[in-house]
């Protein structure tokens, strides 16, 4: 299926070949449902919250109740990836996630559904989630041939940017015809389906799996291999800036869509998925330039131009416009995350790679630090205001810090 000049990678369709894999593709397409299920239910929860505490903190709060397990969790997870079968712990992930969100329609459906509820369900459902990211990016070198790892990361992301596209569209419909616990349900179905499908890949260990061994040890190995390599530790250290600083925005678009672009739950649906769209049209740009540029300096590229492009969303007055500089928002994201995890990929040794991806996907966990900052900074100065102020405080501390750790590179 090779080019004739052998570049596949570089031509942007050659990266679905990655379906001719039976089982990749089996477990992209129950990733992907589950993932736009999530994506459904997280729009009706952001939704429901502001309408029943109208307070932008609030928000914040809630997704410091949703990130802090996998800060906690997140890390120790990759030394349990890389000791126990990855299939199995992503289907026990599925069937547990439904738990809280039974136990939310439960409480919709016959009770008074109060803030703490929320916030208790998001941490549990957060512990719950907090290996899924380490296990479902190391999966991928078992279901693939390694000639055909940076399809399939590049194939893993479009899949994710289709359920960022289609998952918070569909919500924002969802909310007005059958109501947020409607959302809910169609997650816990697609959670079910997910799990079930999952039972079915069959996955291509290359070595029997270590299952013991000193823990600690295992998990102070990760650390020491990412601090003695320098393009992975500077990608991480600007994820987690990112974390802090950018990527729980998100929390905060109800405020914009209620009340400073007045779109409504449409309207907020449409703002969610943009970020996607951009995503995905990311990805047709690296899979043209990923080859010939330094990889140090598309990081660079993609840390700067990102928190710019949000701070003019947040003075933007104009929706379409908005909805198109989210896009920007989004393209930068992916492309910045895209680029991490395949030299994470390359580079990282197979037996520490759960590891490795678990240090990375520990700016998931530190989005708890940035809901607060995010929520404290938005309460103080407004939404629009508050939001392009940390945005700004992002690009000063990745601008010092790719010229620091790689000015020699780029």
């Amino acid at each position: 299926s090779c080019s004739r000049h052998g570049h596949k990678e570089k031509h942007p369709i050659r990266i679905f070949h990655s379906l001719r894999h039976r089982d990749y593709a089996l477990f992209w397409c129950t990733d992907m449902l589950g993932s736009v299920g999530q994506f459904v239910e997280e729009v009706a929860l952001y939704w429901i919250t502001y309408e029943i505490t109208g307070s932008a903190m609030a928000l914040g709060v809630l997704g410091l109740c949703s990130a802090t397990p996998r800060l906690i969790l997140g890390a120790f997870s990759g030394v349990l990836v890389d000791r126990y079968d990855r299939k199995l712990l992503l289907i026990l992930v599925q069937f547990g996630c439904a738990l809280p969100i039974s136990i939310f329609l439960a409480i919709y459906t016959y009770g008074t559904l109060a803030f703490w509820h929320l916030l208790v369900l998001e941490i549990l459902f957060g512990s719950i989630r907090a290996i899924n990211p380490s296990a479902a990016q190391s999966i991928l070198g078992e279901l693939v041939p390694r000639e055909d790892i940076m399809n399939a990361v590049s194939l893993y992301t479009v899949g994710f940017n289709i359920a960022r596209i289609a998952g918070p569209s569909l919500g924002g419909v969802l909310i007005i015809l059958i109501g947020v616990g409607g959302c809910y349900g169609a997650y816990l179905v697609a959670l079910l389906i997910s799990g079930t499908g999952m039972l079915f890949i069959r996955t291509q260990k290359e070595e029997s799996i270590k299952r013991e061994g000193n823990f600690v040890r295992e998990f102070k190995e990760g650390f020491h291999y990412v601090w003695h390599a320098p393009v992975i530790l500077s990608s991480i250290v600007a994820a987690y800036t990112f974390a802090v600083f950018v990527v729980t925005y998100q929390s905060f678009l109800p405020v914009f869509a209620k009340e400073i672009l007045q779109v409504g739950p449409r309207g907020l649906g449409i703002l969610m998925a943009a970020p996607g769209l951009g995503g995905i049209a990311s990805l047709s740009f690296l899979a043209a330039v990923g080859e010939r540029w330094n990889r140090a300096m598309l990081l660079w590229i993609m840390t700067t131009t990102t928190p710019i492009c949000l701070i003019l969303f947040c003075v933007s007055p104009i929706f379409w416009l908005s909805v198109l500089l989210l896009a920007l928002v989004g393209a930068g994201q992916v492309s910045f995350r895209t680029i991490s995890r395949v030299i994470i990929q390359i580079e990282a040794p197979r037996h520490l790679m759960g590891r490795v991806m678990s240090v990375f996907n520990l700016d998931q966990g530190m989005r708890s630090i940035g809901s607060i900052i995010l929520g404290a900074s938005a309460t103080l100065f407004g939404a629009s205001l508050g939001l392009a102020l940390t945005a700004a405080a992002s690009l000063i501390v990745t601008t010092a810090l790719f010229y620091r750790l790689l000015g020699k590179k780029i």
